[in-house]
């Protein structure tokens, strides 16, 4: 896993997790008003650039644990995390916890906390596939015509164009063997166990019409029923925070505090 960093290293630190084939620049929009406040930690799971191949959620997760305890990091303000980086995010908190290393809050964006049949990951599998190698020959403007984007995004693929530019560029490095990972990763959630009080710090964002929330919302409360879930409509999955950007990252700072 390559680690980057932006930002004052005394300040108070959030660790960002992109989603499903996306690097840290996906969320470039939020961590570049972010930066001058906090110290942003930006993992990139492996798979994610050259000579490299996506491990497993709890492999990505200890990674940035021993990043963290090689450098001494006691504290983290944050845990943030988008689609897929929501699950490596929980698990992450997981891992955190039984280190030692205290995390205040977390903040889960879009989570897809579920547990597939084989058949359907099957499925998934040949989805991702076709995705990834559609994005290997597409332009962006292709991209914005495409039916199943327009879907996603709940008819405003626009809102996602930030968080697809940077798939684009590592698109053709993604193998198949990172594609069939990455897919484990997001439909075998096994939701680790975390007690009430940690809980109590966790929160989940949906918007009510993203597949991520029907699905998903009932395990997740029942996993976790005392930690905090704010739902909006009208939106696709994860289109609020590039719409309500600025409304988004208030809403961030205001959990750290």
């Amino acid at each position: 896993m390559l680690i980057n960093t932006i930002g004052k290293k005394e300040n108070k630190k959030m660790i960002m997790l992109p989603g499903s084939f996306c690097n840290s620049k996906s969320m470039e929009n939020l961590y570049n008003i972010l930066k001058d406040d906090y110290y942003i930690i930006l993992p990139e799971y492996t798979g994610h650039y050259e000579n490299s191949i996506f491990t497993t959620r709890k492999q990505e997760a200890f990674y940035i644990v021993k990043y963290l305890k090689e450098n001494n990091v006691q504290t983290i303000d944050m845990i943030y995390g988008q689609s897929m980086g929501a699950e490596i995010g929980i698990e992450l908190l997981y891992q955190l916890t039984n280190n030692g290393i205290k995390v205040n809050n977390s903040f889960f964006d879009g989570a897809p906390c579920i547990k597939l049949s084989y058949l359907y990951k099957k499925f998934m599998y040949f989805k991702f596939k076709t995705l990834i190698n559609l994005l290997k020959s597409k332009s962006m403007d292709d991209l914005m015509n495409w039916k199943l984007l327009n879907k996603f995004t709940n008819g405003e693929p626009e809102a996602l164009k930030p968080m697809i530019e940077p798939i684009l560029e590592i698109a053709p490095i993604i193998s198949d063997e990172t594609i069939y990972n990455e897919n484990e990763c997001c439909y075998t959630f096994d939701f680790p166990k975390l007690d009430d009080e940690i809980q109590k710090n966790m929160h989940f964002f949906y918007a009510k019409e993203e597949k991520a929330y029907r699905t998903c919302i009932n395990g997740v409360k029942k996993a976790y029923p005392n930690a905090n879930y704010e739902i909006v409509e009208g939106y696709g999955h994860l289109t609020y925070s590039v719409k309500n950007r600025d409304e988004y990252v208030k809403r961030l700072k205001e959990i750290i505090k």
